[in-house]
C-alpha cells in the first residue's frame, strides 16, 4: 500500500522548487531526480549506497539458499 503525499511547487528566483511536507523528515542536502513517464522519482543517493553496501554484505551468507540462476 502506498501513501500519497501532496507537495507544493513554488518559484524561487528563476527556478521552480518543490516544498515537501515536514512529516517526510527530509535529511539529505541533495537528491537525484529521475524523469519517468508520469512525472519524476526522487532518490537519496547516499541512502541508496548504504542499502547496496548492506545487501552486498549479505551476499553468500546463506549458502543453502537457491541461486536464482539455477
Amino acid at each position: 500500500m502506498s501513501i500519497t503525499i501532496t507537495a507544493k511547487v513554488f518559484k524561487a528566483g528563476n527556478s521552480k522548487a518543490l516544498r515537501l511536507p515536514r512529516g517526510l523528515d527530509v535529511k539529505a542536502k541533495s537528491y537525484e531526480v529521475t524523469p519517468t513517464a508520469t512525472g519524476f522519482m526522487i532518490t537519496d543517493p547516499k541512502a541508496e549506497a548504504r542499502r547496496l553496501k548492506a545487501l552486498q554484505a549479505l551476499w553468500g551468507s546463506a549458502p543453502d539458499f537457491p541461486d536464482h540462476n539455477t
